[in-house]
C-alpha cells in the first residue's frame, strides 16, 4: 500500500504539474482530452447514464486547466458537478496550446468544456464532504497525490450510502514499475516523468487501498492478461467501489 510522501515531495509534483499544463504542446493536450473520452469506453452507455445523468457528482484531481473527465462523457449532465484541484485555476488562454494560429477553434472547445461545473480550489487530502455526492471520480490522480489512501477516504465520507467511486489509475506491469522504481528514478531525476509522480501502482496495490478506505470493489476494467501485468506496458484500469 502507498505510503503518504512527505509535503515537500507533493509540493514537488504538484510544480511539476503546473508547470507541464503551462508548457504542453498542442499535442499533448489534444492526448490529453482524447484520453478523457476513451476512459468512458470501459463503460456502456447505461452504466455511464446511470452513474452521471441527473447525479451529484465530485471529481477529484480534475487539473487546473478545469477539464472534467465528466464533460468527455455522452450522459446527461449531472444535476451538479464540483470539481477539485490544489492548483489556482489555469486559463486555457494562458497555456501554449492557445498560441497555436492552427488550434483556434479546438482551444475554443476546450474552454467550453473547462467551464462545465464548479471548480474548487483544494487538495483532496484536505476534502470535508460528508454524505453529498452520489459518484465521485478520481481520474489519473493518485499517483500525484501526498496520500492516496486519504483520498479514497476524503472519497468514500463524501458518498452517500450506496454511492459509486470511479478510479481511472495508472498501473504498472510487475517489471515495468521494477525498472521505474530502481532505473528510471535514477536517470531521469528532475524530469517530469519522475518529479509528477511520487506514487506507481500494480492494480492489486490499488484494490488494497480501496479495501482499506472502507469501499467494496465491484468492477475492475482494462487490465490486461498475465502476461501484460507481468511484463507488459502501462495501463489506466477503471476501478468501481460502492460505499
Amino acid at each position: 500500500m502507498a505510503a503518504a510522501v512527505t509535503t515537500e515531495r507533493w509540493r514537488k509534483a504538484q510544480g511539476a504539474e503546473l508547470c507541464f499544463w503551462k508548457e504542453m504542446e498542442l499535442y499533448e493536450l489534444i492526448k490529453a482530452c482524447a484520453e478523457k473520452a476513451e476512459f468512458w469506453s470501459r463503460f456502456d452507455a447505461a452504466e455511464i447514464a446511470d452513474l452521471l445523468a441527473a447525479r451529484d457528482v465530485l471529481e477529484i484531481g480534475c487539473g487546473p486547466l478545469g477539464l472534467s473527465v465528466v464533460s468527455f462523457s455522452d450522459a446527461e449532465p449531472p444535476r451538479k458537478l464540483v470539481k477539485t484541484d490544489p492548483l489556482t485555476r489555469l486559463p486555457v488562454r494562458d497555456t501554449r496550446p492557445a498560441l497555436a494560429r492552427s488550434a483556434t477553434r479546438f482551444i475554443d472547445w476546450v474552454e467550453e468544456m473547462a467551464e462545465s461545473g464548479d471548480y474548487l480550489q483544494i487538495a483532496g487530502e484536505d476534502l470535508a464532504f460528508d454524505s453529498a455526492f452520489d459518484t465521485v471520480i478520481a481520474y489519473n490522480v493518485l499517483d500525484h497525490v501526498r496520500s492516496p489512501l486519504l483520498i479514497l477516504e476524503n472519497a468514500r465520507r463524501a458518498l452517500r450510502p450506496g454511492g459509486r467511486l470511479i478510479l481511472g489509475v495508472d498501473c504498472l506491469s510487475w517489471l515495468g514499475r521494477l525498472r521505474f522504481e530502481w532505473i528510471t528514478r535514477r536517470l531521469a531525476r528532475g524530469t517530469i516523468l519522475v518529479d509528477a509522480h511520487p506514487h506507481t501502482f500494480l492494480p492489486r496495490d490499488v484494490i488494497g487501498m480501496i479495501e482499506a478506505a472502507g469501499l467494496k470493489l465491484t468492477a475492475m476494467r482494462g487490465v490486461p492478461r498475465w502476461v501484460g501485468r507481468f511484463a507488459g506496458r502501462h495501463f489506466r484500469p477503471a476501478f468501481v467501489a460502492t460505499k
